[in-house]
């Protein structure tokens, strides 16, 4: 999905969560609609209770959506999203959360499938950096603007830490 695109859709996430009112049009509408369906795709019928992210309160199962660094082309959609929520203030960067926290959901649960997929094993240090990110998925809603202002900066050098490792491994294995 574009930069551009995903800017639209996040600030009309942003204003939909504020209860300001809004309009789309016809056409920007079916663009960001089909655009969601074809970044999200079908979901995995082999997938496994690690794909999951049902446990964590917001989280669904997701789709067949591209991890993070393996984008062809351009700019990696997860980093322009981090790149973008670090200039949000507080009170916008609540109202994107739901669709942060989905879009890091869906990065982890697509690398994870693509390790299974190809028998690599997951070290510790590829544990702690998910289990972190899992954990402050999970407490993310339950802070303030300011809560988040100060996790943002740990949090995004998390999910870099994770795709940085994720590429290194697909590199390793000659994708």
């Amino acid at each position: 999905m574009n930069s551009n695109l995903m800017e639209m859709i996040m600030e009309k996430t942003a204003k939909m969560a504020s209860g300001k009112k809004m309009s789309w049009s016809r056409g920007s509408a079916l663009v960001a609609l089909l655009a969601l369906a074809a970044a999200c795709g079908a979901p995995d019928a082999g997938g496994s209770a690690a794909d999951d992210m049902t446990d964590m309160p917001g989280m669904s199962t997701p789709g067949a959506e591209p991890a993070a660094g393996m984008a062809q082309g351009g700019v990696d959609p997860m980093q322009a999203h981090l790149e973008r929520m670090a200039t949000l203030p507080a009170d916008s960067l609540t109202s994107a959360l739901p669709t942060h926290r989905q879009m890091v959901a869906n990065m982890l649960a697509q690398m994870n499938r693509e390790m299974r997929e190809m028998a690599m094993p997951a070290d510790s240090a590829w544990n702690a950096v998910v289990d972190s990110l899992r954990s402050d998925l999970t407490r993310m809603p339950e802070m303030g603007g300011a809560e988040l202002q100060a996790l943002m900066p740990a949090h995004r050098e998390r999910v870099e830490q994770l795709m940085a490792m994720h590429a290194a491994m697909m590199r390793a294995m000659g994708m």
